[in-house]
């Protein structure tokens, strides 16, 4: 995956059609830059957030995402922050995606807890390579479903203005970059240039979520992806990520994910 600044991608599997890598960036602010993918690809981060503009569309990528990119089609990057970034990356070829995924269609899409949950066992299986090859092909599975469930509530939404697609972008751009601090609504308006109450009317109708929700889903997701190497560290990690105490982080980790951080660990 190309990047801004300096990276390295590990390659985990690879099946016929499919080859998953785990890409990493040291992390650099940067400005727009145009990048291009000659195979189709599915990335989903781990840690870390940046900008992207797909076919027209811009939206913030961060570790409740996965992107879609198509094959041979280029696309817009910029890295408002230099917080490093992780992702997981599964290059597609033709014969796959057109058995897989026939309505694969570029853009930005929520990951459902299903989606994290198979993303983070992938990481973690062994060297059993038909395990992985499985694995790899259900998470694809899931990323799919999660983009025709969003597509097609899409679809009974009114049409949005530009501006309140802007304030949603840049509202979600302030969570992602700042998940682990203690955010306040007013602060979240504030840094946006816009009232609370219109922060939070905007927020909730272009994107489903209310802000608070997403705030915690980002913090949720990027504990999933840091419990290995937190384990025994369970306090820590809650403070780190802006819970309030370590039954508190518990509490929210099992709503998202139906289990208790420590049995993921």
């Amino acid at each position: 995956m190309p990047s801004p600044a300096p990276s390295s991608t590990t390659t985990h599997a690879a099946k016929p059609g499919a080859v998953v890598s785990e890409w990493h960036c040291s992390g650099r602010r940067s400005a727009w830059q145009e990048e291009h993918l000659t195979q189709a690809m599915i990335e989903l981060p781990l840690t870390g957030m940046d900008m992207r503009s797909i076919r027209g569309q811009q939206t913030v990528v961060d570790v409740g995402t996965a992107v879609l990119h198509g094959a041979d089609e280029s696309f817009a990057l910029a890295s408002p922050t230099a917080r490093p970034r992780r992702s997981t990356s599964i290059a597609l070829d033709g014969e796959l995606l057109g058995a897989m995924a026939p309505d694969f269609t570029p853009g930005v899409v929520r990951t459902s807890a299903r989606t994290a949950l198979l993303q983070q066992r992938l990481r973690r299986q062994g060297a059993d390579p038909l395990a992985r090859d499985e694995l790899g092909l259900m998470l694809v599975d899931s990323v799919m479903a999660d983009a025709r469930l969003q597509a097609g509530a899409r679809a009974g939404i009114p049409s949005l203005s530009p501006a309140w697609r802007r304030l949603a972008d840049e509202l979600g751009q302030c969570m992602a970059v700042g998940f682990d601090q203690a955010l306040s609504l007013e602060q979240l308006a504030r840094s946006c240039g816009t009232s609370p109450f219109h922060a939070s009317r905007v927020y909730r109708r272009v994107t489903g979520l209310s802000m608070h929700r997403q705030l915690n889903r980002l913090r949720l997701r990027e504990a999933l992806f840091r419990l290995p190497e937190m384990r025994g560290r369970l306090t820590e990690l809650a403070l780190d990520l802006g819970f309030s105490s370590h039954s508190h982080f518990s509490s929210a980790f099992r709503a998202e994910f139906g289990r208790a951080p420590s049995a993921l660990g």
